[in-house]
């Protein structure tokens, strides 16, 4: 039987071997680092832990990252998009430790031939950069284990965009994507949307929920110790496309 085209991992568990994935935290890792390639970063070395962050401190490198929402003490910056982007870029390399989100990318790494950075940040981009690929499996990184809604709604949104064939998975996320009519109110219904709102960051949920601001694309260009070094393959500029995203742009 030939394996459908379009694939959702509802959690990083869920990995397998794949041509292309596209990982995807929207709250709030991977807008992080569109942000931070949009801000002029040329790299960002997302790690599997806090400790693998510290070990790569060095000139001109800013230490950014969270645990359970919240600013590791003694790095530079947070986890926060809006962040990133108000105070530009300030070195070399961004150097991201996030609870989710970077150690998906680092697992998604050692599965796939090709991992790709998405967010609805950049959604239209990444649609551009992965629709001449066969097969596509789309990676959330879920929260503590568990599916998050915000990253399933993306998945959805990728799977509508993508079209053909696609797993039960794909399907399901697709159904979640259409129960909601503006990218909002998925992110601000989740349980990491009232994480964030708890701890007093409640800005960055309108600003994750920005769709298609952005034309970064950041693709996995190397990994090793538990760091998956991110860079933009390409800037990818709006263009027409015979087939629409359900939503605005």
């Amino acid at each position: 039987m030939t394996r459908p085209a379009v694939d959702v991992c509802f959690t990083p568990r869920e990995i397998r071997p794949a041509d292309v994935a596209v990982v995807v935290d929207v709250l709030r890792a991977t807008s992080t680092i569109v942000e931070a390639l949009a801000a002029g970063y040329p790299r960002v070395l997302c790690c599997r832990s806090v400790a693998t962050a510290r070990s790569l401190r060095a000139d001109g490198r800013v230490l950014a990252g969270e645990r359970r929402c919240v600013r590791v003490p003694d790095f530079e910056l947070g986890n926060s998009p809006a962040a990133v982007a108000a105070t530009g870029r300030h070195g070399d390399e961004l150097v991201l430790a996030t609870t989710n989100g970077s150690p998906a990318i680092v697992a998604a790494s050692s599965a796939a031939r090709r991992v790709v950075i998405g967010c609805l940040l950049n959604l239209r981009a990444v649609l551009d950069a992965i629709r001449a690929e066969t097969a596509v499996t789309i990676v959330c990184s879920g929260t503590d284990g568990h599916p998050a809604l915000e990253d399933v709604y993306v998945a959805g949104r990728l799977v509508a965009a993508l079209g053909g064939a696609r797993t039960d998975a794909a399907r399901v996320a697709e159904r979640v994507a259409s129960a909601y009519a503006a990218p909002l109110e998925p992110l601000a219904e989740s349980e990491d949307g009232a994480r964030l709102r708890a701890t007093g960051q409640e800005a960055d949920i309108a600003w994750c929920a920005r769709e298609s601001a952005l034309t970064k694309v950041p693709e996995v260009c190397s990994t090793h110790d538990g760091v998956a070094v991110v860079r933009a393959s390409h800037n990818y500029l709006p263009m027409d496309h015979d087939t629409k995203f359900a939503g605005t742009f």
